[in-house]
């Protein structure tokens, strides 16, 4: 006789408290306990050496669990796999694209390396202990590489302690005791150039390197304070009421597979509410419009119509090869202290708008910034030791 059948004939049953059933398996002589939660039919078998009366506690005690909505189901599901499921759905959803949903997956091989004491251990089996032990590795990271890893592992157990998956009673993530590590490596600060760098990087770029390719980027990223990626997605098309305003709303980004593509909005807009705070017009004045007329007097043939391509290799022109020219022009003429990059352009021209008086919600409209943005004043603008110097002066 099967265990079904012989479940269905089995005379000596007795009803649980409430839902489950409880009989005694005529193959073993031990009692078997059933009942269903989620649509799935489980069973408890009696241990050997167990008084019945025990195990009938411990078969109600589940039944009550489940009554009380405190019912965990046992399962082997992994944070690995739970936060892998979470990264392609987002991404199915539209929630992601192209660099954030690699930012992600990036995100993921991170916490593999620092969390592998635990990564595949069923998500019920992982202990504070085990967290706090991968915090000593995640400090070894940079500030902004742990927030991440951390703001994902926190999701992994919201997802798993949420009313509609129930894999543990509760997130240990929001215990008290446990708190994001600080990474042993510091965030390196931004410094905008000083009065004398400013004028030997425009003499260079405006008589050494005025014939490079890349000399028109970086002039237009400096005066307008574009990031890289939103001064090389600018098309013939941007150039709007008889060349008095320069409209930025997109920026180069990457696919899922790594790939430059032209993106559809900025970097600030929100897939949520289907806002682009990042979208904007500049005023061109004369500067930026010697720029423009620059590029308009060569043949604009590429399929974009961008100001700026790489016809040579017929794609477009890669934010590192510029960072990559900088660096090398700042060693040849000795230009700055410390590495010139695109990003250092961008956060010495906000910081000589706030010098020069400019409103804080002027800077953020023209920076592509969410109005109100801490990020503007915290990280971006950083003032200069001359023009501190000279407010100094003022007062003295």
């Amino acid at each position: 006789m099967n265990e079904n059948k012989e479940k269905r004939n089995q005379k000596n049953k007795e009803k649980g408290n409430g839902e489950g059933t409880i009989y005694k398996s005529s193959k073993t002589g031990l009692y078997v306990g059933q009942y269903v939660t989620n649509g799935k039919r489980h069973s408890v078998y009696q241990k050997k050496n167990e008084k019945i009366g025990d195990f009938k506690d411990r078969f109600r005690n589940i039944l009550s669990s489940i009554n009380q909505g405190t019912y965990i189901e046992a399962t082997q599901e992994t944070i690995k796999n739970i936060l892998e499921k979470h990264i392609n759905q987002k991404f199915n959803d539209g929630i992601t694209k192209g660099s954030s949903f690699n930012r992600d997956k990036d995100t993921l091989k991170q916490i593999e390396k620092c969390c592998n004491n635990f990564l595949d251990k069923p998500i019920q089996k992982v202990t504070l202990d085990d967290i706090q032990v991968s915090k000593e590795i995640m400090k070894q990271y940079a500030p902004s590489g742990i927030s991440r890893m951390w703001r994902l592992l926190k999701k992994a157990f919201s997802i798993a302690s949420s009313p509609s998956n129930r894999l543990i009673i509760f997130n240990i993530m929001n215990d008290e005791n446990l708190k994001k590590p600080i990474g042993e490596k510091k965030t390196r600060k931004i410094k905008p150039l000083s009065k004398d760098e400013r004028e030997k990087l425009t003499k260079i770029l405006d008589n050494e390197e005025k014939e490079h390719e890349y000399r028109n980027i970086v002039k237009m990223e400096w005066l307008t304070g574009m990031r890289i990626g939103e001064v090389l997605a600018r098309s013939t098309d941007d150039i709007i009421e008889n060349k008095t305003k320069l409209h930025i709303h997109n920026t180069l980004t990457r696919d899922e597979n790594g790939k430059t593509i032209l993106g559809e909005h900025t970097k600030t807009y929100n897939k949520s509410t289907g806002i682009d705070n990042g979208e904007r017009e500049f005023p061109i004045f004369p500067e930026l419009e010697k720029i423009i007329d620059a590029q308009l007097s060569q043949k604009i043939t590429n399929i974009y119509k961008l100001l700026f391509w790489d016809y040579q290799n017929n794609n477009f022109i890669s934010d590192k090869e510029i960072n990559a020219w900088l660096r090398r022009i700042n060693i040849k003429y000795k230009i700055c202290t410390g590495t010139l990059h695109n990003h250092r352009l961008r956060h010495d021209r906000l910081t000589q708008w706030r010098e020069a008086g400019m409103d804080i919600k002027a800077i953020q409209y023209l920076a592509g910034h969410i109005e109100g943005s801490e990020i503007t004043d915290d990280v971006y603008i950083d003032t200069s030791q001359e023009f501190a110097f000279e407010q100094f002066k003022k007062i003295n």
